[in-house]
């Protein structure tokens, strides 16, 4: 039968792996411990450090307690001024609300992304850190989301930031090559579209 310790060890490891699909441009980590418990997480994202000032660039520490993953992780901003948001007190604490044990880490961390983004879906009024940044928030609502970008998706792989096609020189076994094509017109251009529910 498994111990509590073997649950968390498969717990952190399993966490560990979640991370790496969403190591890219917009949020980037270091773990520390073995297997890793605490990650200190860079957030490439606009977000406000009071009512007239954005910065694009925030880290946090998070600590995975001796109770993980029954027990909610410690979020505090590291080493940087908070930002004014109502679920990050002034201190630089971050309310993270409810904690459902079944999400992974990767999870988590994309939705403190979507939070720093002042995502609306996950502002809850009944459950404010900073009371000023609420009024503000509520008073300002054109101003959110502040960042739009693409968040990573947990357990998928980075998309690839180049691709290339290779052509196919000679079909024939004689080494000629194949007879000249007519120009083709190119491709539409890609769009990426953000959905949200």
């Amino acid at each position: 039968m498994a111990t509590p310790e073997d649950v968390r060890r498969a717990r952190l490891e399993a966490d560990y792996e979640e991370m790496k699909s969403i190591r890219g441009n917009v949020i980037s980590w270091q773990a520390y411990g073995n297997p890793p418990h605490e990650y200190i997480v860079s957030y490439n994202i606009r977000s406000y450090i009071n009512t007239s000032l954005t910065r694009d660039e925030h880290r946090i520490r998070i600590i995975l307690s001796p109770s993980h993953p029954f027990e909610k992780p410690v979020v505090m901003m590291h080493e940087m001024v908070p930002i004014f948001h109502p679920h990050v007190w002034p201190d630089g604490k971050v309310c993270i609300g409810g904690w459902d044990y079944r999400e992974g880490l990767g999870s988590f961390v994309v939705k403190l992304a979507r939070l720093f983004q002042y995502d609306p879906d996950l502002v809850d009024p009944y459950s404010i850190a900073n009371y000023n940044a609420a009024d503000w928030y509520y008073a300002n609502p054109t101003l959110f989301p502040s960042d739009r970008q693409i968040l990573p998706v947990p357990g998928r792989e980075p998309a690839p930031s180049q691709t290339f096609q290779v052509k196919k020189v000679s079909d024939s076994p004689s080494g000629t090559a194949n007879p000249p094509q007519p120009p083709q017109p190119p491709p539409p251009p890609r769009r990426t579209f953000l959905i949200r529910k």
